[in-house]
């Protein structure tokens, strides 16, 4: 096997290791982005639920783009997941200060990833041209000896 073979089957290697990486980060970004759309819906509902005061009817998600019609009897207070199947009734407020800081992590989650993968795509266009230039290299290195 000849150098430039050699360079080119790295180059591809190399290139798959890219492609595979851009892959995982666009995954990630992916599962951080449905997470965080979970999170403001849930925001937004806590929101309208304390708006719309004590007896009135509110439609509540259940997912799925489906909804349950609730009458709600204490504005200032809902149940939460705090994590390993723990819930409590806490005030509205406190719930939104959680969600906000969660948000706020998984934006800042988001944008690390999207700089993550622009970087990764960047490495792999120019891990493409180079492939590309081997081969073409060892085309002509090839078509010289015939």
């Amino acid at each position: 096997m000849s150098a430039s073979e050699t360079d080119l089957r790295r180059g591809l290697a190399v290139l798959e290791y890219y492609r595979a990486q851009v892959e995982s980060l666009t995954q990630q970004q992916e599962i951080v982005r449905v997470s965080l759309e979970d999170h403001l819906r849930a925001r937004e509902t806590l929101l309208r639920y304390q708006k719309a005061g004590k007896g009135a009817e509110v439609l509540v998600p259940v997912g799925a783009n489906s909804f349950l019609v609730a009458e709600v009897r204490d504005p200032e207070r809902a149940y939460v997941g705090i994590g390993s199947d723990l819930v409590v009734f806490d005030t509205i407020p406190a719930q939104l200060e959680r969600l906000e800081a969660r948000i706020k992590s998984m934006t800042q989650a988001a944008n690390a990833i999207a700089q993550r993968l622009q970087e990764a795509q960047g490495r792999a266009e120019e891990q493409n041209a180079y492939v590309q230039d081997a081969y073409e290299s060892l085309q002509v290195a090839k078509g010289e000896r015939t």
